[in-house]
């Protein structure tokens, strides 16, 4: 818009409703750029998310191994204990 019809504009209701709605989707627009941006800032670098997401995994697979001997080491209770004393009694 050149700086001629901006009286047109404002003299006119239809005028008034054009800038209006101009003004509230600038306003929108720079809302959701602030949100966004706060979003980013609040959000951790990508290479501390992935090393946290590979360390997530390891513990995950580390507590199923733990949960996996344990229940051998149920089952099989007798010949744990027996490979145990077998093992302390060479050492």
């Amino acid at each position: 818009m050149s700086i001629p019809t901006i009286p047109l504009l404002t003299s006119n209701p239809i005028g008034w409703a054009v800038l209006g709605t101009a003004g509230y989707l600038v306003y929108r627009s720079g809302k959701k750029a602030g949100t966004k941006a706060e979003e980013q800032i609040e959000r951790a670098p990508l290479h501390d998310r992935v090393v946290k997401g590979t360390m997530k995994c390891a513990y995950k697979a580390k507590m199923k191994v733990d949960e996996s001997l344990s229940d051998t080491r149920a089952k099989y209770s007798t010949m744990w204990s027996d490979a145990r004393d077998e093992v302390t009694a060479k050492a």
